[in-house]
Order: C-alpha cells, then structure tokens, then sequence
C-alpha cells in the first residue's frame, strides 16, 4: 500500500531535520520556524559586540594633589601632551636645567596645570642674613664697581653684595658652591673670560648660566632657562649698562 504524503506534512518533516541539524548558535529564520511547527528552543548568541566608535571619550582620570615629574631637558607643549597621556595632573616638576619653550607656557596655562622647577629646598639660616644676590668681580673696571655699589646702596646691603676674585677658577666654585647650596637667588659675575666660566659652571646639576649682554633678554632668559648666573663681559661697557642688568636680573 502506497503512502501518500501530505506536501504541508513533507515540509514540517524537512523543517524539523534542518532544524535539528543547525548549529545552536545560528539564528532561526521565521520562515522555518513556522515550518518546524512554530517552536524553537531558545539560542544563546555567542556574539561580541565592540563599544562603539564614536560619542563621548570617558573623561580623564584626575590625580588630585599628585605630581608629574619632567627630566627632558627641552620641554615643549607636544611633549608635555606626550608625557601626561591626556591625565589631568594638579602639578608638574620640570628638571631644574630644562628649557621651557613658549608652547610650552601656553599648554600649561590651558590645560591649568600648576608647575614649579624639582629642585631640593634649603631652610635658610635663621643665624645668618642671607643675600639673594650677588656680585663676583674678575675684571675689576671703574664701572662695575660704581654699578655693584650703586645696587648695594638702592638694597641697603640687605640684596646685593659683592666679591673681589683673582681668577675664574674661583669665580666658577664660588658661584657653583653658592648655588648648589641654595644660598643666593642668582650671582652676577664680571670677568673677560665670559664664555669659559658660563661652559664651566653649567656642568653642575643647579646651574643655569648664560653670557648676557642686553638687559632686554634677561627677562626671557629668566622664564625660558630659569637663569641664576648672568655672566657679563665689562670691558667697553659703562655704568649705566652695567647698572641696568643688575637691576633686571635682580628682579623677583
């Protein structure tokens, strides 16, 4: 006796196989979930969605109070955006050497980044005056001496003094071992030898000396290299120049 099949039962027969033999993971198309009787065992999807693209970046991690120390020593805004990684830091130390750019200045200014120069501070004596500024004389004109008592006289001796030497030898290791020592804000030294004693001097680790002949670089070199030894050629020069460096550089 012949079997006659139904075509609606031929096809929930071929829709169940197909069914039972599809991987777990794969989806059920409607079509042939109908077909299969109109139940379907529920399917885990195995998928990874990745987190989108685009929107809002989650925002920085904030180290409140902490600080981030720089020993590069050219410091500039693309590398200040390479070094903090987009953290927000409250502080940042730069080496005590380091050249601070003007890009620099402005990332810093942006961003609200307080910073300050990693040097170790000295507790002053409190038994001893200390004078922030001083004069080391090598060549000893009629002008430097009439400008470096004219900047002791405007202080009262209490800012500025000064020192007769014989030779950059000692100019070098008194500035150097005044500086190290944390006892002056910065040294002014008088000597023909100009350069000699500025490649010298920058050899230790505090120093940051340089020769200085206009009075209107001194500002810049003071913000740029935070400079603490101006080194100054007399000869040829005369009282008002020599007077109007110190005044600058003897600005706070």
């Amino acid at each position: 006796m012949a079997l006659v099949l139904d075509e609606k039962l031929v096809e929930k027969i071929v829709g169940e196989v197909m069914f039972r033999l599809r991987p777990a993971s794969q989806p059920v198309r409607a079509e042939e979930n109908r077909r299969a009787g109109g139940v379907s065992s529920p399917v885990i999807s195995t998928q990874i969605h990745a987190p989108p693209t685009g929107g809002l970046t989650p925002p920085a991690r904030l180290s409140h109070g902490a600080t981030f120390a720089i020993t590069d020593r050219v410091v500039t805004a693309e590398l200040l955006s390479s070094r903090l990684n987009g953290q927000k830091w409250a502080k940042v130390a730069i080496c005590p050497k380091a050249v601070i750019t003007p890009s620099a200045f402005d990332y810093l200014r942006t961003h609200k980044i307080v910073w300050h120069r990693n040097t170790a501070e000295v507790a002053p004596n409190p038994n001893k005056p200390m004078a922030r500024w001083k004069a080391l004389i090598v060549t000893a004109t009629p002008s430097v001496l009439q400008a470096v008592e004219h900047a002791e006289s405007q202080t009262f001796g209490k800012q500025w003094s000064h020192e007769l030497l014989g030779s950059a030898d000692e100019a070098i290791n008194s500035a150097t071992s005044a500086i190290n020592r944390g006892e002056v804000s910065g040294i002014t030294v008088f000597a023909d030898h100009a350069e000699l004693i500025v490649c010298r001097a920058n050899r230790s680790e505090r120093v940051n000396a340089a020769v200085v002949s206009d009075v209107q670089l001194i500002p810049a070199l003071k913000q740029y290299m935070n400079l603490n030894l101006m080194v100054v050629r007399p000869s040829g020069r005369s009282f008002f120049e020599l007077r109007n460096l110190l005044k600058e550089f003897g600005k706070s």
